[in-house]
């Protein structure tokens, strides 16, 4: 509860019930599904849950983190991992990899090298790398078909494959692929509404009609309440009446910056003997998240557009075609590329709103 910013399963995996429930049902039905959100908004929690419940009903399971393995190598060794995992052999493989002899010679991998000499092109300096990752995509379906189970593989931060796939090749390659299994489903998650919505949903889209879409949102308040009450509770710290209400509307209910607020709740009672007040705590949280909440502005700093569409925004997300008009600027472009990077959120009844709260009270204070 007090660490921040890593994947959380098992009892403190909470408020995401709904969502986890569809996503299993979808992988129990064959159906591959695309998990879009900004960053910070929980899916690689999300999708390791669902994992290890599954993996506990005897499906076969990977999760391939695209964004650590930026290259056809790296990906093409990390799939072949994942899926090695599932017989405990993933040790074996990366201790022998890099040598056709070891991998050879080690009697836990002679059955599997049997089956899929692919392998041992990982040892061969000279095996095309294109073939290697074909090869490896294949294997997450034929690996778990060779022992009559079905497999669950997710690959985290898909998008990523555009920085270094621009021609779009490898994409196709895993649309051509994949289509053909028939013992595997996907789970696909990705920050970039854009770039996911041109891979999946686009009708000129490499996986158009593979995947069904999920949009994972801010999570639902009374359990995050009552998970910040136990926590709390844990911890022998007594709460005022609403407290941790008061913390979920600070956060709005993001799930990031809730366990950030509770972490430095944590530390600013043991440093100060007391709770702070909602405006330090609002204050100690800018402060903990400066360097990124500054990245995120540099990012989109040299463009004019995004910047006054995000600064009349954070004051206020009505109107703003009427009171950006004197700005000379494509609000509808704008809102659309913001939406797009994951920044922006769209409401009938709120207008545009920054996806990021902190952000939005960063750009209120500093901008």
């Amino acid at each position: 509860m007090q660490q921040v910013g890593k994947p959380v399963t098992g009892k403190n995996f909470i408020g995401r019930e709904k969502e986890l429930t569809l996503l299993m049902e979808y992988m129990k039905m064959g159906q591959s599904v695309v998990l879009v959100a900004p960053r910070r908004f929980g899916k690689t929690s999300l999708v390791l849950e669902a994992l290890s419940r599954l993996k506990k009903q005897n499906y076969y399971t990977a999760l391939v983190d695209v964004f650590t393995n930026p290259t056809l190598d790296l990906l093409s060794s990390a799939i072949t991992e994942e899926v090695l995992k599932n017989h405990k052999l993933h040790k074996q493989f990366i201790a022998t990899k890099n040598s056709a002899t070891a991998l050879i010679q080690n009697l836990k991998l002679k059955t599997v090298l049997d089956d899929f000499q692919f392998i041992i092109g990982f040892a061969d300096n000279t095996k095309n790398e294109w073939e290697l990752i074909a090869e490896s995509i294949d294997f997450v379906d034929t690996f778990s078909k060779k022992h009559n189970a079905k497999m669950i593989c997710a690959y985290d931060e898909f998008g990523d494959i555009k920085k270094f796939d621009p021609k779009g090749d490898l994409v196709k390659l895993f649309r051509s692929k994949i289509q053909h299994q028939t013992n595997s489903t996907y789970i696909f998650s990705g920050s970039y509404e854009s770039v996911m919505q041109n891979m999946f949903v686009s009708s000129k889209a490499p996986f158009y009609r593979l995947a069904r879409i999920i949009h994972l949102g801010y999570m639902e308040k009374e359990p995050l309440v009552a998970y910040l009450k136990t926590g709390f509770k844990q911890l022998k710290i007594k709460l005022p009446a609403e407290y941790s209400e008061k913390i979920t509307g600070l956060s709005q209910c993001h799930p990031y910056y809730t366990q950030l607020a509770f972490q430095l709740v944590v530390l600013f009672n043991t440093l100060n003997g007391r709770l702070p007040d909602l405006n330090e705590l609002a204050d100690l949280m800018l402060s903990t998240e400066k360097d990124y909440l500054e990245k995120v502005w540099e990012d989109i700093s040299n463009n004019k557009a995004y910047v006054h569409t995000l600064r009349a925004i954070a004051e206020n997300g009505k109107n703003i075609y009427k009171r950006l008009k004197p700005k000379n600027i494509n609000v509808a472009r704008a809102t659309k590329k913001l939406e797009g990077m994951g920044l922006l959120f769209h409401d009938e009844t709120k207008g545009y709103f920054i996806s990021d709260p902190l952000l939005q009270q960063w750009i209120k204070k500093n901008i």
